[in-house]
Formats: structure tokens, C-alpha cells, sequence
């Protein structure tokens, strides 16, 4: 049996007039790319128009009541602009596998992830020499619910971290923007991708998908086991 191969892929879009300035961005990234050093990274970057949650929003009919989107207690950093490049992660987890042949896993990972408590080179290097073969797992706060508020960000699932195998891909993707679509075409309003990540979960526990408590910090990293 071969040695597991994973890799981790991120993202980024410019965005004017956000809470975090480019340059910090920049500055996030690139620690995150000297953590990981040699191993397999895929990042891709791209704009705003180029979003698969821009372009289906741009060709839905008009809508009554028009369209809104979730902004809870922080409307300036929950932007309409700000939940379509976190409805991007998926995609680019899948985009990765599908000009990355080698890998047997694929690992989300936030291009700000270093923004976050107790983040180190070392808890990243730890995390992925323990990542086991065919584990669909992602983390979370929150224990599950049978029904979630779209006012604020469900944390049933961090979203800054995500492990996928490369057979439940198509799945999760699939199920995800489906999901998503008829969120928005029935409820006219965008929400967080984590709210239509949970929405999804009953469909993923029909898979190997595992959930493990963690917060947003070096925990959804340390408590991996």
C-alpha cells in the first residue's frame, strides 16, 4: 500500500473596502505557504466575477421580494461579495482535484488561516502527518441541531478547514451547490456557506463523513485524531 498523498488547497479574491486589507492577505498567505514548506499546495486566485456564486446570482430573474443576504451582527464584513468567495471554497476543492491527479486527499485550508489563535507551523505540519486514508472530516462547534437560523453563521462546521477524499468529491460538491441553489431560489436570500453546510449533513452521513469538535483556532488542527 502506497503512502497517503494529500494536498491542501486555499483561495483568495481581492476585495475593496473589506475589514481586512489586501496586504494583510498577502501577509496571511504567505505564512501558510511557509508552513507548509514542500508539501503539495494548489492555490488559486481569482475575481470576483469569476465566482460560480456571482455568476448564478447574475442570471436569476428578477426577484420578489429582491434578494438579500445574511449580515448578522457584522454587516460590514458580511457582504453580498464577502459570501460568494466563501461559497467558492468547493469549488476550488474541486477544481484542484481535477488538475492534481496524484492526490489522494484534498485539505481546505483559509488563506487567513494564521489569523487565527495559537497557528503554527508545527500545529500544520502535526495536522497533516496524522491525516488518514479515506477520512471525510470536517470541524466544528456546534453539536447538531435540527434546524439552524440563517441571522447569524451557523458553527455546526468551522469552514476554515475541510478534508476531503478524493472519491467523496463529486458528492459533497454536488449535494453543496445544489443545495444552494434551491436555498436561494426559495428563500431569496444568501446566507453562510457553513448554514448550507450543515443543511447538507444528514445527505453526508450516508458517506464515511465525520464530524470532531474544534473552535476557530489551532484546535480544529490539535484535536484531529
Amino acid at each position: 500500500m502506497g503512502k497517503l498523498k494529500t494536498m491542501v488547497v486555499t483561495g483568495y479574491v481581492r476585495l475593496e473596502n473589506h475589514t481586512r486589507k489586501p496586504e494583510t492577505y498577502e501577509k496571511l498567505g504567505q505564512q501558510l505557504s511557509d508552513a507548509l514548506g514542500d508539501h503539495p499546495l494548489q492555490v488559486f486566485y481569482q475575481s470576483l466575477r469569476e465566482l460560480w456564486l456571482t455568476q448564478f446570482i447574475e442570471h436569476l430573474p428578477p426577484m420578489q421580494p429582491p434578494l438579500t443576504w445574511s449580515k448578522g451582527d457584522n454587516p460590514e464584513k458580511n457582504s453580498l461579495e464577502y459570501h460568494a468567495i466563501q461559497f467558492q471554497k468547493l469549488a476550488w476543492l474541486a477544481k484542484a482535484a481535477d488538475i492534481n491527479a496524484e492526490p489522494d486527499t484534498f485539505i481546505w485550508m483559509d488563506y487567513g488561516i494564521f489569523s487565527q489563535p495559537g497557528m503554527s507551523a508545527e500545529v500544520i505540519r502535526s495536522f497533516l502527518s496524522r491525516i488518514r486514508k479515506n477520512d471525510f472530516a470536517f470541524p466544528g462547534c456546534w453539536p447538531k441541531q435540527s434546524d439552524y437560523s440563517d441571522d447569524y453563521p451557523c458553527w455546526r462546521f468551522l469552514g476554515s478547514l475541510l478534508i476531503v477524499p478524493r472519491a467523496e468529491m463529486r458528492r459533497l460538491v454536488e449535494c453543496f451547490t445544489a443545495m444552494t441553489r434551491l436555498y436561494i431560489r426559495t428563500t431569496h436570500n444568501v446566507c453562510w456557506e457553513v448554514n448550507l453546510l450543515a443543511r447538507i449533513e444528514p445527505y453526508l452521513q450516508k458517506s464515511n463523513f465525520r464530524w470532531y469538535a474544534a473552535d476557530h483556532n489551532a484546535s480544529q488542527f490539535g484535536n484531529y485524531s
